[in-house]
């Protein structure tokens, strides 16, 4: 049979398999058909059986799950998704080799971009490229892509698709077939816990890591991760690595900020930047946005990125015994500050009452890693790769504390140690009833990384002090902090732009908008005032333990 002929009965098996067995059938038959035709005729693959199998490992229709999905109740599929999407596999090797040769091209669904891309790609073409380093030399009348770029875009586009409207048009490629789309996912993850282990890592986040380890640049030897004990990583001798070619970094991180953490935010760029190119969402963005709840599983997948990005160093990946990058900031977090802070307080804000809150304490869980990133070790990473215990890990972090190697990291991050706070006290006041236990185990957690070391919280105070005293000169013991006040009040500005409580209802802060820091203060709106609220309408004895664990009324407020 003609390898196009072939790629074409590939296409249809891949559309057809709609079960575990089926779906394990359908991938050995794409290893086999790259085994034998990706070298002398790659184009027939890309043309006709590409689309197909993107639509198929990331999509899961009224019909069928994704195969992403179907990986989660069948070991066998896993391993055959593991073998062929790997950073070394054959698919990504294929994908190499057809970039190389500039064979073919694509263009990305605009529908499936965030809201603000769609705009951008709407503008001129000068502002449209200054607007995101996705669009530079990319664009045209739609947004042309390469094999590799559109096979990220996809992978991307996977955790939000279920928080996304349903697509008006049909699949890729498979225009004929008129298949309605039904943007379901869920990060799924084997439900069986084996004593001692913590839950089987999903699929979806094994190649999540798998792709930060080959594309973002670490210390860490590759050696180190090569015995991880999964497909992932393979040796020498299994062929050169796909993506020795695609050592873009910034491509796969914009990527994924882009469509994790900005997705439809009205606000996508810093103000300064928006005005400067005339960029600007319709109102309408607004209302959509604030009847959207956290997509699924979206906030394991920023969890991971967060982790991984606050261990390096853009160059290297901190060692467990040298906790810190010289500079004092890691050189990715100013790519993910505002976008991340935006995405965890829209959450806070417009998540919807009757919402699953799952899927906040998931965004929940993102925020307070970040705020940790002194508790972040190499063993939990790669635990990604292969499963691990938790007891040991457990017992490290419970040693790990700040320490003043972090001072420059906790200044350019403020806001999420103070005004974030705020915001979600708010959002707790707002959900405390939908479920007492897990909310109030959140406060708990934040109040204990505010008050996890003596050092931090003093560091904290002393900033507040400068803030609200209006120091401009140097005034002892101040002058380490004086410095980071004008930033810090840019980006109260900036990174809150448009966002309010008047379009959160129910908030406890609808009529109390943040103008200002109050974390240590005892007026009507500050923290101290909002705890007691959470004293009268939570649960009397879980309160008196934060009080009594914490100090909350001698030390913190």
């Amino acid at each position: 049979m003609p390898p196009g002929a072939d790629a074409s009965s590939l296409a249809a098996a891949v559309l057809d398999a709609a079960t575990p067995p089926a779906a394990a059938a359908a991938t050995s038959r794409v290893l086999d058909y790259l085994a034998r035709h990706a070298a002398d005729h790659p184009r027939a693959f890309f043309a006709d059986a590409f689309p197909s199998l993107l639509y198929r490992l990331f999509v899961s229709s009224a019909s069928s799950a994704s195969f992403i999905d179907l990986a989660a109740a069948d070991p066998a599929l896993t391993d055959l998704l593991l073998s062929l999407l790997a950073p070394s596999g054959p698919l990504l090797a294929a994908a190499a080799a057809a970039d190389r040769l500039a064979l073919i091209r694509f263009v990305f669904p605009n529908e499936r971009l965030p809201d603000w891309l769609r705009l951008a790609l709407a503008s001129p073409v000068s502002a449209s490229a200054s607007a995101s380093p996705l669009l530079s030399a990319r664009v045209g009348s739609d947004l042309h892509v390469s094999v590799f770029e559109y096979y990220l875009f996809w992978f991307a586009y996977y955790p939000v698709s279920a928080a996304s409207p349903p697509a008006t048009t049909s699949n890729p490629g498979l225009r004929s077939r008129s298949r309605l789309e039904t943007w379901v996912s869920t990060l799924a993850t084997t439900a069986i816990r084996k004593p001692g282990h913590k839950p089987e890592t999903s699929l979806y986040l094994k190649l999540l890591y798998a792709y930060l380890i080959h594309l973002v640049p670490t210390r860490t030897p590759m050696a180190r991760t090569a015995g991880a004990g999964t497909l992932l990583h393979r040796t020498a001798k299994d062929g050169v690595d796909a993506l020795d070619s695609f050592a873009r970094p910034d491509f796969l991180l914009h990527t994924l900020v882009q469509f994790w953490l900005v997705g439809d935010d009205f606000s996508p760029l810093p103000v300064q930047a928006c005005h400067a190119l005339g960029l600007r969402l319709p109102p309408r963005a607004r209302a959509e946005l604030s009847e959207r709840p956290p997509s699924p599983g979206l906030g394991d997948a920023v969890k991971l990125l967060v982790m991984y990005l606050n261990c390096c160093d853009g160059r290297a990946l901190v060692d467990a015994d040298a906790r810190m990058p010289s500079e004092g900031l890691p050189a990715w977090n100013p790519l993910i500050q505002r976008p991340l802070y935006r995405f965890v307080l829209r959450t806070f804000l417009f998540c919807p009452i009757g919402a699953a809150i799952k899927n906040a304490t998931q965004v929940f869980s993102v925020w307070v890693a970040y705020m940790e990133p002194w508790k972040i070790t190499q063993q939990e990473l790669d635990g990604y790769a292969k499963q691990q215990t938790g007891e040991e890990q457990d017992l490290q972090k419970c040693n790990m504390v700040y320490t003043s190697s972090w001072k420059t990291y906790v200044l350019s991050n403020y806001l999420f140690y103070s005004s974030m706070v705020m915001h979600f006290l708010g959002f707790a006041h707002k959900f405390i009833h939908s479920d007492v236990a897990a909310v109030l185990l959140m406060v708990y957690k934040v109040l204990g990384v505010l008050s996890s070391s003596p050092e931090l919280l003093d560091l904290l105070h002393k900033v507040d002090a400068a803030y609200h005293t209006k120091l401009v000169v140097s005034s002892s013991p101040y002058d380490d902090v004086l410095k980071y006040v004008p930033s810090i009040c840019e980006q109260l500005k900036d990174w809150e732009d448009g966002l309010s409580e008047t379009d959160a209802d129910g908030s406890f802060l609808h009529e109390h908008w943040n103008s200002d820091l109050r974390l240590f203060s005892y007026d009507e709106n500050g923290a101290y005032n909002l705890l007691q609220v959470h004293h009268k309408i939570g649960m009397f004895h879980l309160f008196d333990r934060l009080v009594t664990n914490f100090g909350l009324v001698g030390c913190l407020f």
